[in-house]
C-alpha cells in the first residue's frame, strides 16, 4: 500500500475499560444554601405567591375546568444548573409523578398541579423550609401561568401549540378539546406533527379579534403559544451569466453511485444534470407550479462545484440527483411552514431506504432564538432520527451588510440539532467585496444557536458580496447552471451547503461502511480547520465560521505515516463509562524528556431530544476527557460508593486551556496555530459537538514536567450526562438511557519524521485492543466527454 494512504482506524474499548458510575456520599448542606433568616422570608414569599395560585385553581374547578391546573415556578438566576434542578424538582414530586412538565424559559418552570390537595401539599413543604432549604434556595418566586401570545399580522396563519402535559392520554383530551373549541367557533384548522410528540395546529383566514375570542374558553390555559405561522421564500439572485463552457460528465454505467435529495424548487434537466438526474422525481405540486431555478443551481454545485471553481474542494467521483420539489414557485406568495415540513416529510418517507444524504438550502428569513428551538428544527431532527438519514442545512443569508450593521443569527431550521449546519466564506475578492479570500462571506449569518450550540458546524465556499460607490449590491458568486442549461454565478450559504452534502457522499462512496450519520458527521467536522489567512479573532471563529473549511474526501479517510486518527463509534448507557487507562500514546513522540504531538479530538453524539423542555432540548451530554497519569492503584470495592477496583493517581485532563502558555501561542506562527487550534471550554455545556486541538509543546514549563515526562501513562475518559426531567422520566416510565456517540482522535507529529501510525497500531496489539481499517470501496470514476 501506498504510505502516504493509511486508513484511518475503528478501535473498541476492551471490557477493562467499561466501568460504572459512582456515586458520591455527602450530606453536606451546600454553601449556596440560604440561612436561616433568608430561607424564612424566602419561605414566607413563596407561600404568598402560592396563596394567590389556590385563588385561581379554586375559580378553575369551580368552573369544573377540564385542562390541568399549571403555573410558574421561577428560578433564582444562580439555580439554573443541572446540579441544582434535582432539588427542585423533589419539591414538586407527588405520589411518584413529576409534575415539573416543561422549561418555559431559560429560568422558569411549568408546574402541574391536578387538585388543591397537591398545591395544600406544596405549602406544607414551604413551611417547613429547614428540611427543604435546598429546595426553597433555588426558588424565586411562583406566577399564574399565561400562554405567549404574538399579534398575528395580515394575511398569515396562526401558528398554535399546546402545553406537553408529559401524559400522553391528557395531552390527546387537550388536542381533541381545541379542535372542538375550533370547531365550534367555526374556525379552519390543520394540524401538523412536527415530531412525534410535538404537534402544531395552523388557524386559517383568522384574526387578532378571532384570538381574543379564544381566551374566553377554557382551552386558552392549554396553550403554550400563539404566534404567525412563519412564511418561506426562495429565488435565486444577483445571477450573472458566463460564455465559458464546462465539459459535461457522465455516469459510469456499472458504478452504483450514491444518491443525494435535493429538498428544493426542482431541478432541470439541462444536459449537465440530465445524465445524473433519478428517473423518478417527487413533488406535490404540477409542473405549471414549478420554476427549478435555485434547485437547479444547487444540483449543479453538488456535482459541478469542483469542475466549476477549477479546483479540488471535494472530490466526490459522481454523485446520483434525486429532485424532491418540496417548494413552488413562490413569487407571488410564501409557503407556509407546515406545508413545507410535510412536503419534506413525504419525500423523505417514501425515498429515506434508498437516499441517506438530503440537501435543504431553503431558510426561513427569521432569526432563532436564545431560550428555544425552533419548531422547524425539532420537525428535522425527528426525521433524522426516525429515517436514519443525514439533512446538510443552510445557515441562512443576511443582507444587514447593506446597510452597515452587524451579521445576523442564523435562520430558524439552522438550529436543528441533528443537521450538519453550514456557512459560507468568500471564494474569490471582487473589487468592491468586503470580505477578503477565506473569510467569512459578507452574507453568511452567525452563531451561536439557542443554548449556545456551535451553528453553523463548519463552512464552504458560496461567494462574497460588496456595496458599490453608488450604493447597488456587489456580488461575485460560485458557478454553476441556470435553468435554462448556462453557467451562472450567484452567492449565498445555499451554495455552500451542496458542497458539503457532495462531501458527505463522496465519503459514503468511498468507505464499505454501513451508513453512519454521525460517522460522516465526525469525519467532517473532524477534518476541517482554519484558513492560514482568515482574519477573524480566535474566540469569534466558532460563531463565524463553525470548525473551518473541511478536507477533501481523500484527505478525510486517509492518514499519512506521521499520524494516526483512530475511531471510538459506541453507545454509552446511564451509570456506565468508558475509562480507557491504556491509551496507545506513541513513544516515539518522547523529544527532550517530554512527550510532544499534536492533538485532535471530536466528539459527536446525539444527545436525548426533547421539545417540551424549550432551551433544555438537549437532554443529555456525554464529558471527555483526555490525558496523563501517574500509576494505577487497587481499590477497595468493599466500601460504599466504590464500585471499579481499579484507579488512577495523578491523573490530568490536558484538554483544558489553563495548561498552556500564552507566550508560547503567541509565539507560534506555523500551520497548527493558524490552523487547528482550538481550546473552547464547554464545561457541562451540552453541545452536541466538541472539539479540541491541542499542541503539547505548549504546555507551561511547570506543566511539561507535571504531566508530560516519559514515565506518564495516558487515559481517555467518557461519560454520560443526564437532565433532571429526563433521570426522572426514565424512572417514571421504565426505560434505559443511553447514547450513541462518534469520536475521533487524531495524534500527529508536527515535523513529520515519527512514524505515530505503525507505533500506534503496535500498541493497539500490545494492550489487546480491537481495532480495523476503515473499509475503503471500489475507486470511483467518471468521464467527461
Amino acid at each position: 500500500m501506498d504510505k502516504e494512504k493509511l486508513p484511518i482506524k475503528f478501535f473498541a474499548p476492551r471490557e477493562i475499560d467499561e466501568l460504572r458510575v459512582e456515586g458520591i456520599g455527602n450530606n453536606e448542606i451546600p454553601k449556596w444554601v440560604l440561612s436561616d433568616n433568608e430561607l424564612e422570608q424566602r419561605s414566607s414569599k413563596l407561600l404568598d405567591a402560592l396563596e394567590n395560585l389556590e385563588v385561581l385553581m379554586n375559580e378553575r374547578e369551580h368552573k369544573k375546568s377540564v385542562v390541568p391546573f399549571i403555573f410558574v415556578a421561577k428560578m433564582d438566576k444562580e439555580s439554573t444548573a443541572k446540579s441544582k434542578r434535582k432539588y427542585i424538582t423533589n419539591l414538586f414530586q407527588m405520589e411518584n409523578t413529576n409534575n415539573v412538565i416543561g422549561v418555559k424559559t431559560s429560568d422558569s418552570l411549568l408546574i402541574k398541579a391536578a387538585n388543591t390537595n397537591e398545591l395544600d401539599e406544596l405549602s406544607s413543604r414551604i413551611k417547613n423550609f429547614k428540611l427543604n432549604c435546598r429546595s426553597l434556595s433555588c426558588l424565586e418566586n411562583f406566577e399564574p401561568y399565561t400562554p405567549f401570545y404574538a399579534e398575528v399580522p395580515k394575511d398569515y396563519n396562526a401558528k398554535v401549540k399546546l402545553v406537553n402535559y408529559q401524559d400522553y392520554e391528557q395531552n390527546i383530551a387537550i388536542q381533541r378539546l381545541l379542535e372542538r373549541t375550533l370547531h365550534e367557533r367555526e374556525i379552519i384548522f390543520k394540524k401538523t406533527l412536527y415530531s412525534a410528540e410535538h404537534s402544531i395546529h395552523k388557524l386559517q383566514d383568522i384574526n387578532n379579534a378571532v384570538i381574543d375570542d379564544l381566551k374566553k374558553y377554557d382551552i386558552y390555559e392549554g396553550i403554550f403559544s400563539i404566534e404567525p405561522m412563519p412564511k418561506y421564500i426562495v429565488g435565486l439572485d444577483d445571477v450573472d451569466y458566463e460564455n465559458d463552457r464546462i465539459s459535461v460528465i457522465y455516469p459510469d454505467d456499472q458504478m452504483d453511485y450514491v444518491k443525494i435529495g435535493i429538498l428544493d424548487n426542482g431541478v432541470a434537466h439541462i444536459k449537465y444534470l440530465s445524465p445524473w438526474l433519478c428517473k423518478e422525481k417527487w413533488s406535490p405540486y404540477p409542473e405549471s407550479a414549478i420554476t427549478p431555478s435555485h434547485g437547479t443551481f444547487v444540483a449543479g454545485v453538488v456535482l459541478y462545484g469542483d469542475q466549476c471553481e477549477q479546483k479540488e474542494l471535494v472530490g466526490h467521483g459522481g454523485i446520483k440527483l434525486f429532485d424532491a420539489t418540496v417548494f413552488p414557485d413562490t413569487s407571488k406568495e410564501g409557503l407556509d411552514e407546515d406545508e413545507l415540513i410535510e412536503n419534506i416529510k413525504e419525500a423523505i418517507k417514501r425515498y429515506h431506504n434508498e437516499i441517506k444524504i438530503w440537501n435543504l438550502s431553503i431558510s426561513i428569513t427569521r432569526l432563532i432564538g436564545d431560550h428555544k428551538f425552533s419548531d422547524m428544527a425539532i420537525a428535522l431532527d425527528a426525521l433524522q432520527d426516525q429515517h436514519n438519514i443525514m439533512i446538510c442545512k443552510s445557515a441562512g443569508n443576511c443582507n444587514n451588510f447593506q446597510l452597515n450593521l452587524p451579521k445576523g443569527r442564523i435562520h430558524e431550521g439552522a438550529d436543528s440539532v441533528r443537521s450538519l449546519v453550514v456557512g459560507s466564506i468568500a471564494h474569490k475578492k471582487g473589487i468592491y467585496d468586503y470580505a477578503e479570500i477565506d473569510n467569512p462571506s459578507p452574507f453568511s449569518r452567525i452563531g451561536p444557536g439557542p443554548e449556545y450550540i456551535i451553528k453553523p458546524e463548519i463552512s464552504h465556499y458560496g461567494g462574497n458580496a460588496g456595496i458599490k460607490p453608488n450604493g447597488e449590491v456587489s456580488i461575485t458568486g460560485v458557478t454553476s447552471f441556470s435553468m435554462n442549461g448556462a453557467l451562472s454565478k450567484a452567492a449565498g450559504t445555499s451554495y455552500s451547503t451542496p458542497r458539503v452534502a457532495a462531501l458527505a457522499a463522496g465519503i459514503y462512496q468511498n468507505i464499505a461502511e454501513e451508513f453512519d450519520p454521525l460517522l460522516l458527521k465526525a469525519l467532517i467536522i473532524h477534518s476541517a480547520s482554519y484558513p492560514s489567512n482568515l482574519k477573524v479573532p480566535e474566540i469569534e471563529r466558532t460563531k463565524q465560521i463553525g470548525f473551518g473549511i473541511p478536507k477533501t474526501v481523500k484527505d478525510i479517510i486517509y492518514n499519512s505515516p506521521y499520524e494516526v486518527t483512530l475511531i471510538l463509534r459506541d453507545t454509552l448507557a446511564k451509570s456506565e463509562i468508558i475509562d480507557i487507562m491504556d491509551f496507545p500514546m506513541p513513544a516515539c513522540l518522547i523529544k527532550n524528556g517530554y512527550f510532544t504531538g499534536q492533538i485532535i479530538a471530536t466528539l459527536v453524539y446525539d444527545p436525548i431530544l426533547d421539545p417540551s423542555q424549550g432551551i433544555e432540548y438537549c437532554q443529555s451530554n456525554i464529558d471527555i476527557k483526555f490525558g496523563s497519569y501517574d500509576e494505577k492503584f487497587d481499590r477497595d470495592i468493599s466500601q460504599r460508593h466504590i464500585l471499579n477496583p481499579i484507579g488512577r493517581k495523578g491523573s490530568q485532563n490536558l484538554l483544558l486551556g489553563n495548561f498552556f502558555s500564552k507566550n508560547k501561542m503567541k509565539n507560534k506562527s506555523e500551520e497548527f496555530a493558524m490552523k487547528e487550534r482550538l481550546q473552547i471550554q464547554y464545561g457541562d455545556k451540552y453541545y452536541p459537538v466538541k472539539k479540541y486541538a491541542i499542541d503539547l509543546s505548549e504546555l507551561t514549563d511547570k506543566k511539561k514536567i507535571d504531566y508530560l515526562t516519559p514515565d506518564k501513562k495516558w487515559f481517555l475518559y467518557l461519560k454520560g450526562i443526564y437532565r433532571d426531567h429526563l433521570e426522572q422520566k426514565s424512572i417514571i416510565d421504565s426505560f434505559q438511557l443511553s447514547q450513541e456517540f462518534c469520536l475521533m482522535l487524531t495524534i500527529r507529529d508536527p515535523l513529520s519524521k515519527e512514524n505515530v501510525y505503525d507505533e500506534v497500531t503496535q500498541k493497539l496489539n500490545e494492550f489487546n485492543f480491537w481495532h480495523s481499517n476503515i473499509k475503503i470501496a471500489t475507486d470511483v470514476n467518471i468521464h467527461q466527454n
